[in-house]
């Protein structure tokens, strides 16, 4: 997050700002004068998928310890109102009720789930987190090591959405690793395979009921600079109708982007779960990254306790 200076104001602009479309731009006080912006990305207009992109204190009733303070201790999100088992983090105070929505949704002051968010602050070069975990060229394998260095990163690009664009295209398997550690927190056991041969998906990820696999999620990860096209989702797709075991799902994540007839292709030899997720999308995953799971009627009935918080 970066400060700029403004005369009345601390003002704290994210570096995501700029790619949010400005129609879709708007301002809520969250707490007396303090005003926080929310925007869609360009590429999620009208989606409803409005991420913090501009925090402003007034300097005249905040001194600069309680604004770092708080920059700390909270993060401020927008959520949609009519959702699924959303993760959240732990709640402190809920805007926008059933009969006064905002945007069709509710913004939430809550716990900054980025553990090492300050103490990494200042680091903001691929480079220096990528000479503290590389051995011979390759992230080291022993599970401390990545046990601590892919949360870390997550963290870095939650602070600094452009760092996961100074990923080098050579460092996909960084991606992979970080693909995998987001599902390990959505509660999935994880397999990544081999480096050197995949098969057409990097990661296999799977849920249990009563000791049977009732999900299984094939996972192909494209850390590329050019579109992802047609021919990415077919492959995937084959890959999927030659495993022995049917997934119930696959999923095509890149930083990149899909071409125009990438996103509108639909298989229709083979009825599979197809998800497409781009840069926006896994910058999303990211910021769920670390949070508690709520059920639906759970949310609800957390709103519902907390609308009147002090």
């Amino acid at each position: 997050m970066k400060e700029l200076l403004a005369h009345n104001y601390y003002v704290f602009k994210r570096y995501g700002f700029n790619r949010t479309h400005e129609k879709s731009r708007f301002k809520v006080e969250i707490y007396p004068s303090i005003i926080v912006e929310f925007g869609e990305p360009k590429s999620k207009l009208k989606s409803k998928k409005y991420k913090m992109i501009q925090i402003n204190f007034l300097k005249e009733r905040y001194s600069r310890e309680i604004v770092d303070r708080f920059l700390k201790r909270f993060h401020v999100k927008y959520i949609k109102y009519k959702h699924n088992g959303r993760k959240l983090p732990p709640i402190y105070r809920v805007m926008g009720r059933a009969d006064k929505l905002i945007r069709e949704g509710n913004i939430i002051i809550c716990d900054n789930t980025s553990s090492h968010r300050e103490a990494f602050a200042r680091q903001n070069e691929y480079d220096f987190w990528r000479n503290e975990f590389y051995e011979k060229n390759n992230l080291s394998n022993d599970y401390e090591t990545l046990n601590y260095a892919i949360p870390l990163l997550i963290d870095k690009i939650d602070n600094n959405t452009d760092f996961l664009n100074q990923i080098p295209n050579s460092d996909s398997r960084i991606f992979e690793e970080l693909v995998a550690d987001i599902f390990r927190e959505y509660g999935y056991e994880v397999e990544l395979t081999k480096k050197t041969r995949d098969g057409g998906r990097d990661i296999i990820a799977l849920k249990r009921k009563n000791g049977k696999v009732n999900e299984k999620i094939l996972i192909e990860c494209k850390h590329w600079n050019d579109a992802i096209g047609i021919s990415s989702i077919r492959e995937l797709i084959g890959v999927a109708i030659a495993e022995d075991e049917f997934p119930t799902g696959i999923i095509l994540a890149t930083t990149s982007r899909f071409s125009k007839d990438a996103k509108a292709y639909m298989p229709k030899a083979v009825k599979i779960d197809l998800d497409r997720k781009d840069f926006d999308d896994i910058i999303e995953w990211i910021g769920d990254y670390g949070a508690i799971q709520f059920s639906k009627s759970g949310i609800n009935n957390y709103f519902k306790s907390l609308i009147n918080w002090p």
